[in-house]
């Protein structure tokens, strides 16, 4: 004769919660605070339009030149322009990677000395670097003079 147990059934505490929570299809019973779907109710006005605000004047963008960067000893001149006479001639607008590989020199440098404004043909408004496009590309010009600020600054570190 075999005994069959039976393991001990545990109880469920109810969760008053959880008793009235609402599963995904069931449906809502409109209540005194609700309306009815049925009803058309004019949407709520709004509220009267005040006069426009004025304009914020935003200051212009700034456009650095030639005239804006600093003057450079000659030697370190000559060492760049040497520099750039090796460069393959394929390359005319050199981007972040491009001039990492090239050079040697990270982009994180390369936004630095461009934040500090020492490549021309960079637009900067309120300190702050504007946009070129989805990619920075920098042409020859702006090739010599970011090489003359990292040359510079290495140089005087030394």
């Amino acid at each position: 004769m075999s005994v069959h147990h039976e393991p001990p059934r545990r109880r469920r505490k109810k969760l008053g919660m959880l008793a009235n929570q609402l599963g995904l299809f069931d449906q809502i019973e409109p209540t005194a605070r609700t309306r009815p779907q049925s009803c058309a109710s004019a949407p709520p006005a709004r509220p009267p339009a005040s006069a426009p605000s004025p304009p914020v004047r935003e200051k212009q963008a700034k456009l650095l030149t030639m005239a804006d960067m600093p003057e450079y000893p000659q030697e370190i001149q000559d060492a760049v322009d040497r520099m750039l006479t090796d460069l393959k001639t394929e390359h005319l607008l050199m981007t972040y990677r491009a001039i990492k590989a090239c050079f040697g020199i990270s982009r994180a440098t390369v936004a630095r000395r461009v934040k500090e404004g020492l490549v021309p043909g960079v637009r900067m408004l309120n300190g702050r670097v504007l946009e070129d496009g989805a990619v920075r590309r920098f042409d020859r010009t702006q090739l010599r003079w970011l090489l003359l600020a990292v040359c510079h600054l290495r140089q005087a570190k030394r």
